[in-house]
């Protein structure tokens, strides 16, 4: 249920000097709730620049494209039992109004145990939409690492379907004309350097590693 926020970089030579005419259209994603803003931008054909802020500090990352997949995974995950504990705080707040329209409990009484539900209610209602997660997970191609999330329908369903659409046909098109074993090794060096920073722990290196040594090209 946490959501999920790893952060990649290739670490290959990179163009310090970023030159504008490269960079493509850029997606904003801001959650207000939970004090995060993410941006999203690719860059010359072949990388997607990422920056992650939140309250305490601002990161940015780059990824090579062509190690990825352009079907990431999709995970929604809506925690209906905060909702349901919501409209049952909301249903007793109703309950007090009404016991002090009749004069069947006095109205003190009534605003007190109202006040504390009706709170009670927002609060939960505040969890339940924190813990919604409605979220595309783009993932290395061959390994399946986690690599970076993208939130379904920010900044709104128009914008969030031409960026999400036309990065996966950047995916594909960077990778083309890169041979399968060029694209493993990338891919490999890549989970490397993401277990020696620390990003990804030695298991899912490991697992990562594996399925790409048992893919059909180094069984030739």
């Amino acid at each position: 249920g946490i959501p999920l926020d790893v952060p990649s970089d290739n670490y290959e030579e990179f163009d310090q000097e970023i030159d504008p005419a490269k960079l493509g259209n850029k997606l904003v994603q801001q959650n207000t709730l939970k004090g995060t803003e993410r941006e999203f931008q690719p860059y010359s054909d072949t990388h997607l620049l990422l920056k992650v802020k939140s309250k305490k500090k601002q990161q940015d990352y780059r990824v090579n494209i062509a190690w990825l997949s352009s079907q990431p995974r999709h995970n929604k995950v809506i925690i209906w039992k905060w909702l349901y504990a919501a409209l049952g705080a909301a249903a007793l707040t109703c309950l007090f109004i009404f016991l002090a329209v009749q004069d069947i409990l006095k109205l003190e009484y009534s605003a007190v145990a109202g006040t504390v539900s009706l709170t009670a209610s927002l609060i939960l209602l505040l969890i339940f939409i924190y813990k919604m997660q409605d979220e595309f997970i783009f993932t290395s191609n061959f390994g399946k690492i986690e690599l970076f999330l993208i939130e379904n329908k920010k900044p709104s369903q128009q914008e969030f379907d031409s960026f999400f659409i036309n990065l996966q046909q950047d995916i594909d098109r960077a990778k083309k004309n890169i041979p399968v074993t060029d694209r493993l090794v990338g891919e490999l060096k890549m989970c490397r350097h993401l277990r020696d920073e620390g990003v990804i722990d030695d298991d899912t290196y490991t697992l990562a590693r594996t399925a790409i040594f048992k893919h059909e090209q180094y069984q030739l």
